[in-house]
């Protein structure tokens, strides 16, 4: 009977047919739990010194343990979930939309200026809120991209 063939955990890690391993469901949960619990709904924090000082260390600490692993996609997907949090927490902290429609004009928004609820979870997800928060921020802010680490660790990935 051939081990390799049937997935298995182990450190974190499942390992699937070959030489493939990716991190574990319950490591990804955990993880999600951990940066879920440090980035409260109703936190208002000066975001560079939050980024730097609570999320980091989090993210970089998982992404290098984790970083060996095929885990690219999942990297990407978890990316883009950290910063919807981070974008919730800018919008609360923002409070009244008067602040997301200056941002949004010092960005060149064209078009009639959203209404938007800035406490709801699907509001962090929409167009205005992207273009008024978008990823070249977050790198503005100095936040870790989890793909950068991933990019580091396996340079002929790609």
């Amino acid at each position: 009977m051939d081990n390799t063939r049937e997935p298995f955990t182990f450190l974190g890690y499942t390992f699937n047919k070959g030489y493939f391993h990716t991190p574990s469901d319950k490591a990804v949960k955990k993880f999600k739990e951990r940066v879920r619990e440090v980035t409260r709904k109703n936190l208002t924090v000066n975001m560079e010194e939050f980024i730097k000082h609570k999320l980091n260390p989090i993210i970089r600490g998982w992404g290098r343990y984790f970083g060996i692993g095929f885990s690219a996609s999942l990297f990407s997907s978890l990316d883009g979930w950290i910063r919807r949090r981070l974008r919730m927490i800018k919008l609360r902290s923002w409070r009244n939309i008067n602040k997301l429609h200056k941002e949004l004009r010092k960005r060149k928004w064209k078009g009639e200026l959203p209404k938007l609820r800035m406490n709801r979870w699907r509001s962090s997800n929409t167009e205005p809120v992207h273009t008024a928060l978008p990823n070249k921020w977050f790198r503005e802010q100095k936040l870790v991209f989890l793909v950068d680490i991933y990019k580091e660790l396996h340079p002929q990935r790609g």
